[in-house]
């Protein structure tokens, strides 16, 4: 059964933690869009902002009716920050601070505080303590930064004065990250001439901080050199180094530190895969190796087995860490020809993995150590959604996001992935790109569809596992 109209291109779906029965849709032409019967009709919501792409969408778990989007304006190539308090009535724009090139992609509350947003954007975290009303970067860990002192000794009588300079252990190190990265310093001496002040602002340039020609804390930061390191190897320093992240952050999670039991943040970004307990205080880059591609499109964690993160990236496959992101290596049984759009563990059986990139679908029954390419009857195709059933873990769908009609649409197993049906009728557009279960009715299957808006699927439900999840 077809809910919304048939031009609406679907990006994101959001279902509120305490009134499932609403559903929120975000578009790329008719921003977000709004159920109030588990999805079986759709209004816009968009007074305030519509013409805007809608790219995220996170109901507040706290406080009922408050919605938080991040939208991308076509006209501008600008992002923007709305808000709601009336369930997605009406928005209000929010970004008190924010810069105009900002671009926000993904939107995390705060575990403990539920007053604090985090936004993971183009150009790093931004933070909200306030519910999203006033924003601000995470800029680097206080740091004093290193500066050049002018001599304060006796001059000739007559002479001009001249500063004494000496090398800067610091400055060294940023030459040198300054080199690696391609800027011309000359040879790293520790003392900040002209030449290391031209190539600073080349690179704030490139990264998109303020180009000051110093080494200020948002420079240092993005040159991977805060936190103070006095000794060791360069590469060393860097990799130990609390940063504040300035590369484009794709996504935000929580994942659970094993050694305390502590939550922790996660984020994915073009540039690797960071962690931290906390955002003030810094980040911790878990490096994947010089041989791995750093740009990270997903990554997957389950609270059984903490210590085990998997990561899929752009070029090199799927990587997974066996000891919480201290060493790395890559998984032999998926080819890395190929990007991964999604990784998902079995929330029962954490050794069953489900890998979906842009060609086909991989499965592992054993951590890892093996995987089946697709299954009986899965075609070719660009996996973008993994839906694991949580009350009976054997029953999965799956949807291709194919551009080719006979290679996207939505599939269902029963077996675990073993064997697979095509579940979805002749529609409209069948390229799939989100799935959700309802919340309320074990029998509904909501499936956001590329162009096509959301369709409500309904299906056979086995008796068992529905008792199990009413318990």
């Amino acid at each position: 059964m077809l809910t919304t109209s048939r031009q609406l291109e679907i990006n994101a779906i959001a279902v509120h933690p305490e009134a499932p029965q609403i559903v929120y849709i975000g578009t790329n032409n008719y921003g977000v869009m709004i159920s109030r019967d588990s999805g079986k009709t759709f209004v816009p919501t968009n007074e305030g902002y519509s013409g805007r792409r809608a790219y995220s969408i996170l109901p507040d778990r706290e406080r009922e009716g408050r919605i938080y989007a991040t939208t991308i304006n076509t006209a501008t190539g600008g992002g923007f920050f709305f808000v709601s308090n009336d369930g997605g009535l009406t928005w209000q724009p929010s970004m008190r601070n924010m810069p105009n090139r900002l671009i926000a992609y993904s939107i995390l509350q705060d575990k403990t505080d539920g007053n604090i947003i985090y936004l993971g954007t183009n150009l790093g975290m931004y933070r909200s303590t306030d519910r999203g009303a006033t924003w601000s970067p995470i800029a680097a860990p206080h740091e004093e930064s290193p500066s050049v002192k002018k001599s304060s000794s006796s001059r000739r009588r007559g002479a001009p004065p001249v500063a004494a300079r000496r090398p800067d252990e610091r400055v060294k190190l940023a030459q040198q990250a300054l080199a690696l990265a391609g800027y011309d310093v000359g040879a790293p001496d520790g003392i900040a001439g002209p030449r290391t002040g031209a190539a600073l602002r080349k690179f704030q340039a490139a990264k998109s901080v303020p180009q000051t020609g110093q080494l200020d804390h948002s420079t240092l930061a993005a040159l991977g050199l805060a936190g103070g390191m006095q000794t060791g190897s360069l590469a060393q320093s860097i990799l130990d180094a609390p940063i504040a992240l300035t590369e484009t952050i794709n996504a935000l999670t929580y994942g659970t530190d094993p050694a305390s039991g502590q939550p922790v943040i996660l984020a994915a970004t073009n540039g690797g895969l960071y962690r931290t307990f906390d955002p003030l205080k810094g980040w911790q880059r878990m490096a994947f190796g010089a041989s791995q591609d750093a740009r990270t499109l997903c990554v997957a964690s389950n609270s059984q087995r903490p210590e085990t993160i998997w990561v899929g990236t752009s070029t090199s496959g799927v990587l997974v860490s066996h000891d919480s992101g201290k060493n790395w290596q890559q998984v032999e049984g998926v080819p890395a020809i190929a990007p991964i759009n999604v990784i998902e563990q079995d929330p029962q059986r954490p050794e069953n993995i489900y890998v979906g990139t842009t060609q086909t679908l991989y499965v592992s029954r054993d951590s890892g150590e093996k995987w089946l390419r697709r299954g009986g009857n899965l075609p070719y195709g660009s996996y973008t959604s993994i839906l694991i059933n949580p009350h009976n873990p054997d029953e999965i769908f799956v949807g291709s996001a194919y551009e080719r009609l006979e290679n996207n649409g939505l599939f269902h197993s029963a077996d675990a992935g073993m064997t697979w049906k095509r579940v979805d009728p002749d529609l409209p557009s069948r390229r799939v790109w989100a799935l959700a279960f309802d919340p309320n009715d074990a029998g509904k299957l909501l499936v956001g569809s590329h162009s096509a808006g959301i369709y409500v699927a309904r299906r056979e439900v086995n008796a068992a596992a529905t008792a199990s999840g009413e318990k």
